[in-house]
């Protein structure tokens, strides 16, 4: 992992499963897969997107759960992940108090925030917002 914080970026988990399943939109698979590829070793997630990855695998994808462990080992290998935390939880809710967020984008922007990446990547977000004047939220399927 790059010592700079500022160099990583965070990955919603939505943009895990356009790279993890089959899509009928090619263009959101390939734009995903691309985009964590072009930023590979620089990527933080939180235990709560390995969470939703794992639960949509199992849903909607039918992953065996030795694909499941496997998909855990190699995320947990790959990408600097933030567990949860008492912090975390508490700087959600500040968050959803001041944006209007729902509690899990509160969670994902709490960690986003704590880790200190400047680019959270998702498609349920803000595109373009600026939060605390730190992190940009970017849904890299937005027309540029």
């Amino acid at each position: 992992m790059p010592a700079n914080p500022a160099s990583l970026c965070f990955i919603d988990s939505n943009l895990w499963l356009y790279a993890m399943l089959p899509q009928q939109d090619q263009q959101k698979e390939v734009r995903a897969k691309q985009l964590i590829t072009d930023n590979r070793g620089q990527i933080v997630i939180s235990t709560q997107v390995v969470n939703e990855i794992t639960n949509n695998l199992l849903r909607k994808g039918n992953f065996t759960e030795h694909a499941i462990r496997m998909t855990i080992r190699s995320l947990y290998h790959d990408l600097q992940i933030m567990p949860m935390s008492q912090t975390i939880q508490e700087r959600a809710s500040e968050l959803r108090e001041k944006l209007s967020l729902s509690h899990y984008d509160g969670l994902i922007l709490a960690a986003a925030l704590l880790s200190g990446v400047t680019i959270l990547y998702s498609e349920d977000m803000h595109n373009g917002l600026i939060v605390e004047g730190q992190l940009t939220i970017v849904n890299p399927f937005a027309s540029q």
